[in-house]
């Protein structure tokens, strides 16, 4: 009886579920306005995660794609890294943001406008309000992703002007569908 159980439910009922969930989408819900005016706060997101797993199989070149809105963890060592979770574990968050930069770019924020390598970014997604913010221009080394919300207003998003660039191993995949 319990062979049979465990062949039938677990096997069958949740290590598909566990493997789709794991290497191919998945759900999430926005928190905050980071990403206004493109996502809202409580708007749930489908993450497609296999285009990254491929990438990192070296399988396909396509993922991360600039423009392309990616669910990101917070990177290691950021004083952005922990939350307190289920049971007072913490663990890093992951949030969504917008792919800038890729390894080799260079990034610089003046007054509030991107470039990417010299060259002003046109950025149809972001609120016509913008921060003046600026940031020195940073050469993103070998495995480094430089991100930011849409929502350029001060203090509006914690991203990559903060807590620096993110690892490939820390984007889990791209927005697929917003609702």
């Amino acid at each position: 009886m319990l062979k049979r159980f465990f062949k039938e439910w677990v096997l069958l009922t949740f290590l598909p579920v566990y493997l789709v969930l794991t290497f191919v989408l998945t759900f999430g819900t926005v928190s905050g306005d980071s990403m206004l005016p493109t996502l809202h706060n409580g708007e749930r997101v489908l993450v497609l995660k296999y285009p990254r797993w491929l990438a990192a199989w070296h399988l396909s070149k396509a993922f991360p794609a600039y423009d392309q809105m990616l669910i990101v963890k917070v990177p290691e060592g950021s004083e952005y890294a922990l939350e307190k979770g289920w049971f007072g574990i913490e663990h890093r968050p992951y949030m969504v943001k917008r792919l800038i930069g890729k390894p080799g770019d260079t990034i610089e924020i003046r007054e509030g406008d991107v470039y990417r390598n010299g060259k002003k970014l046109p950025e149809p997604y972001i609120k016509e309000a913008r921060g003046a913010d600026s940031m020195e221009a940073i050469t993103l080394q070998d495995n480094q992703y430089f991100v930011l919300g849409d929502n350029r207003s001060t203090g509006s998003s914690v991203d990559s002007r903060f807590f620096g660039p993110v690892l490939f191993q820390d984007l889990a995949g791209p927005v697929l569908w917003h609702f």
